[in-house]
């Protein structure tokens, strides 16, 4: 009897201790209030079942090295291949754009490649759930578990340091991201992206959207779920961040950093278009020189 009663108490205290911790979320949920949105759809939000907190992403974050990722991955045949039937299924959408904006349509193409695999992989991840995960996470304690065991002081406090600016910046991302599902009547529990908040087929993050995505087909909507809209809204950030006819390689590798902080990246996506040109070249080449 003595035994259950013990157990009794400890459960009742675990109970207790995370009624007083609370929702990793709750400081969260103020700061929303403090800043313009209304406590009752605050509320509303972070009661709904499909809102998670994802206490791995922060340390994902930490850790992230996008130099190692396998982007030489985007240059087998196979994927060449699928770049060129859409380069030339889409090919007059494309020199559409490729006018307008100023960006070559190989460019678009290998872009896309890279993102989304040309529009079929939207991502696993909730946006939400990413960006206020992230957003929550400006405490040590959470994300000290998820690190590995031993870590040195100096470099403790690095990532200490990183970790806010982190949650800062995730922070003003899911403003933007709840203001653009407002101003669009989009769900925001619904819309899928990846691990750190990028989403729709050129993976933008939120402030991207607001400030670069664009109607690429005149519907009188923006949804960069369309490809249409996608390829249109990649082109109009690429030109909003210097991009422009006759820039030299380095140039344009500088300015598709700015999509994606990765020298690899860059360098894959110029290769993948070279590749494409190059193709296109010699089949205009033989159509030409065919009786």
């Amino acid at each position: 009897m003595r035994s259950w009663v013990g157990l009794g108490l400890v459960l009742l205290l675990g109970i207790s201790t995370l009624w007083a911790a609370g929702s990793p979320f709750d400081p969260l949920k103020e700061r929303l209030v403090r800043d313009g949105f209304s406590p009752k759809e605050v509320e509303a939000l972070f009661s709904d079942p499909r809102v998670r907190f994802l206490p791995e992403i922060m340390p994902r974050k930490l850790t992230w090295d996008e130099t190692k990722l396998p982007y030489r991955q985007f240059l087998r045949p196979e994927r060449l291949r699928r770049a060129r039937a859409f380069l030339r299924d889409w090919g007059p959408f494309l020199s559409e754009v490729e006018r307008d904006y100023g960006v070559e349509k190989e460019i678009l193409v290998a872009l896309l490649l890279v993102e989304s695999d040309l529009g079929h992989h939207q991502g696993r991840y909730g946006v939400f759930n990413v960006l206020a995960s992230m957003a929550a996470s400006s405490h040590w304690e959470r994300v000290r578990p998820y690190l590995p065991r031993e870590i040195p002081p100096k470099e403790e406090a690095r990532l200490q340091e990183i970790m806010r600016r982190r949650a800062r910046w995730a922070y003003r991302e899911l403003r933007i991201f709840l203001e653009i599902s407002r101003k669009y009547g989009l769900d925001p529990l619904a819309l899928r992206g990846s691990i750190f908040g990028a989403f729709g087929y050129p993976q933008f993050v939120p402030s991207s959207f607001r400030d670069y995505a664009v109607d690429g087909d005149g519907d009188g909507r923006v949804d960069l779920y369309t490809l249409t809209d996608a390829l249109a809204s990649a082109a109009n950030y690429l030109r909003g961040h210097g991009w422009r006819p006759g820039l030299s390689p380095e140039e344009k590798k500088r300015v598709l950093m700015t999509y994606n902080h990765s020298e690899p990246y860059a360098e894959t996506i110029l290769e993948i278009a070279e590749r494409l040109k190059g193709v296109d070249q010699k089949d205009e080449l033989a159509r030409t020189s065919s009786p």
